[in-house]
């Protein structure tokens, strides 16, 4: 009987090792992102340095868990949408949006095929290759005065208005870089 349940128990993980596995993979694969989250102090600073206001549409690329955009609605009073293609950080930011009680939408969708053109701020956390995959689309969909705030990578042919660093002991991958289309 004690062995069985033990059976049991080591399937249980091992199917939710495999469920999380594939998760990774298959964001990894698609949108050449996994799912790794920036600190709440470094988003903090990001969208000081974006200068959001209340009101403004905040769209979060690879949103994660929605906890930077559950703390932009709640403490800034920004609209929030964030966009997700790892199913087990989008299902924990659907949950964590109903805990927390917060007026922001996560798609289960390719960023690449979303539609920008009302966003005021684009929160990135991305690899550069895919921040250049990027720049065409921003300057195609997002309006005159919007901001790309990217955390710890920059856009290779695009100049940042502003860089800031916010981790002396890693330079290059705290900085934080403003773009104004």
């Amino acid at each position: 009987m004690l062995v069985t349940v033990y059976l049991i128990i080591l399937l249980i993980i091992a199917l939710v090792a495999l469920f999380l596995a594939v998760t990774f993979l298959t964001s990894l694969f698609i949108t050449g992102v996994p799912f790794i989250s920036s600190a709440k102090k470094d988003f903090r600073n990001a969208i000081k340095v974006a200068d959001l206001k209340s009101g403004e549409l905040l769209c979060d690329l690879g949103c994660g868990r929605a906890h930077h955009l559950i703390y932009a609605n709640k403490k800034v009073g920004a609209k929030c949408i964030g966009y997700e293609l790892s199913l087990w950080p989008y299902l924990l930011a659907k949950l964590n949006i109903w805990l927390a009680k917060a007026d922001v939408k996560v798609y289960y969708k390719n960023f690449f095929k979303a539609d920008l053109s009302k966003v005021d701020v684009v929160y990135c956390y991305l690899f550069p290759e895919i921040m250049d995959k990027l720049e065409p689309k921003f300057k195609k969909e997002l309006k005159p005065g919007a901001r790309v705030v990217s955390y710890g990578f920059r856009m290779q042919h695009v100049t940042p208005q502003k860089a800031v660093i916010t981790h002396e002991d890693n330079v290059e991958l705290g900085k934080i870089y403003l773009y104004k289309y």
